[in-house]
């Protein structure tokens, strides 16, 4: 009946007959309740779980694989069939995945005196090779499965490294800052950044190298040197010694999901804890860059901060870091924000059209912010005197604007170009604080990004996938053994499966028959598709229980 009426309704458009407009709202009707029975059980064989993976780019598969740890991540692992992408769960825009637009990031070494004036690079890198060059710049070795030191950055003759070793290591991420955003805007958004790429060692083919491709995994590889299948944090959920779905740092409570001693950890270890190590950001996300603190054993309270979600006030968990009174002093913020409200010639408490600068929950987003916080990571190195002696301390950051409102308002919006040129006029404060404070030929800053950032399903010809009525449909279908569904993995219960006799094999083949018109929110998109989908294509190109992820593999080729 279903392709019967819609037949109709193709073939006469212009009919406006009480009679075809009951058949309409019939058909919508049946769409949504025949659903599950015409796409998952008249549709044909599911590929096997091994010819799924198999299927995929072998980039893509081992980015998979390695961003998957079995006691914490979900029991499916999934894939939208590019460019589909998996929404947010408000609708906006995610950027998780092994794609190349989302994975390639810039990895830039820049400090006159100890690295070279060498520009482009074009060899393939990923962030695990980061920590494994700065553990050479410091005249040391981290040796990893998954990271290896880039020569181009730290040369050696023999067995000595040619260049003196830095007093300070600023880590600086632009969260968020991939080739694909900073390549859409152009040069004209970004010319501090473009003149230091060409003063020092910038990796131009350098890529995550795992999926997820999210904050918490990717800054985590950044401070280790190995990617999520050793490190252990792979997603903004993660699963916990209980099998529920936790924040993977606990919200600030714990880093106890962190597997392996971070680069900074092992230095100041190697230092009797005199190193100063330092990470100011906007979450808890971010504590991969420096590690556990005070709890680790051994470890001590290093400095740590990131931003309290209402009030935007620097937080710590004092039991484990510190929390430098600097940065909780640093002044300026109101009058950072107005020049934001000044920017588009009124007083209005909004930047452009958005009124969030009297918003105490929102300010953080706001292209002055970043003013804000770079008098903040420098007060906090001149007052606990980062840099003054022979044992090299680190600070690490992170500027989240570009990643914040990508989310809020896509790629393309106007407010991610004002954070990009905000976060990009921090680099020159940054360079001429640090040859004040420090000295000259005495630091080294490296300037990386976490991912890349999604473009609108309207510009690309593609679809947003909605998570939540993926959830929703799992357990309409099966029962309610759904936690979570995020835009590369599915989280289940595992309790509430045994309960109802359902296994992850099943949920996966059901999940690959998965259809646009399964996950359609209005009538329309379920009638006639979306961009290049049509409403009977399938959105997934993979499903498949994740445990199996290790010992996938395809062969040469």
């Amino acid at each position: 009946m279903i392709g019967r009426v819609r037949t109709e309704f193709t073939r006469d458009p212009i009919r406006r007959t009480a009679q075809v407009l009951v058949a309409v709202i019939v058909a919508v009707s049946l769409v949504a309740m025949a659903t599950d029975v015409y796409d998952h059980y008249h549709l044909g064989p599911v590929p096997s779980f091994q010819a799924q993976a198999c299927s995929l780019p072998r980039p893509w598969l081992e980015r998979i694989q390695r961003g998957y740890y079995g006691l914490r991540s979900g029991q499916i692992s999934i894939l939208p069939r590019t460019p589909a992408y998996m929404a947010t769960g408000a609708g906006g825009w995610s950027h998780s995945g092994p794609w190349d637009y989302l994975q390639h990031i810039p990895i830039v070494f820049y400090g006159p005196g100890i690295i070279p004036k060498t520009g482009d690079v074009a060899r393939p890198v990923t962030m695990a090779d980061v920590a494994p060059t700065l553990a050479t710049l410091l005249h040391g070795s981290l040796q990893t499965n998954d990271g290896h030191p880039m020569p181009e950055v730290a040369r050696s003759s023999g067995k000595s490294l040619t260049q003196a070793i830095p007093r300070l290591i600023v880590t600086v991420v632009w969260d968020g800052g991939g080739w694909d955003v900073l390549n859409h805007w152009g040069r004209s958004a970004w010319p501090n950044l473009a003149a230091v790429m060409q003063k020092g060692v910038t990796f131009t083919d350098a890529t995550d190298g795992s999926s997820p491709s999210v904050t918490p995994a990717i800054h985590t590889t950044l401070g280790t040197g190995v990617f999520p299948w050793t490190h252990g944090i792979t997603d903004v959920p993660v699963l916990d010694e209980n099998g529920q779905t936790a924040d993977a740092f606990l919200n600030g409570e714990s880093s106890r999901f962190l597997k392996v001693p971070t680069l900074a950890e092992r230095w100041d270890e190697a230092n009797n804890n005199q190193a100063k190590i330092g990470m100011i950001g906007y979450e808890p996300w971010h504590l991969g860059m420096i590690g556990q603190g005070a709890e680790r054993p051994g470890g001590d309270k290093d400095d740590a901060a990131w931003l309290d979600r209402i009030t935007n006030d620097w937080i710590t968990n004092p039991d484990h870091y510190k929390l430098p009174p600097a940065l909780v002093s640093t002044p300026g913020l109101a009058n950072d924000l107005r020049k934001t409200d000044a920017a588009d010639g009124k007083i209005d408490g909004a930047w452009r059209d958005n009124a969030i600068l009297n918003a105490r929950d929102r300010i953080e987003e706001a292209p002055g912010f970043t003013d804000y916080q770079t008098r903040g990571i420098e007060r906090v190195i001149k007052s606990e005197h980062y840099g003054q002696d022979k044992i090299t301390d680190m600070m690490f950051t992170n500027y989240k604007q570009i990643d914040r409102n990508a989310h809020y308002y896509n790629m393309a919006a106007p407010e991610v170009r004002d954070s990009m040129v905000a976060v990009d006029r921090q680099l020159p404060k940054l360079i001429s604080f640090l040859n004040r404070d420090v000295g000259h030929g005495k630091w080294v800053m490296v300037v990386t990004a976490d991912h890349g950032t999604q473009p609108d399903a309207s510009d690309i010809d593609s679809y947003g996938i909605a998570p939540k009525v993926i959830a929703a449909d799992i357990d309409a279908h099966f029962g309610h053994i759904t936690q979570a569904v995020w835009p590369t993995q599915v989280f289940l219960d595992d309790d509430a499966m045994r309960a109802a006799g359902v296994t992850e094999a099943e949920v996966a083949r059901w999940l690959y028959n998965y259809r646009l018109r399964d996950n359609a929110q209005s009538s329309s998109v379920a009638l006639t598709g979306a961009g290049r989908y049509g409403p009977n294509d399938r959105i997934l190109q993979m499903a498949i229980p994740s445990h199996l992820l290790p010992d996938i593999s395809c062969g040469a080729g």
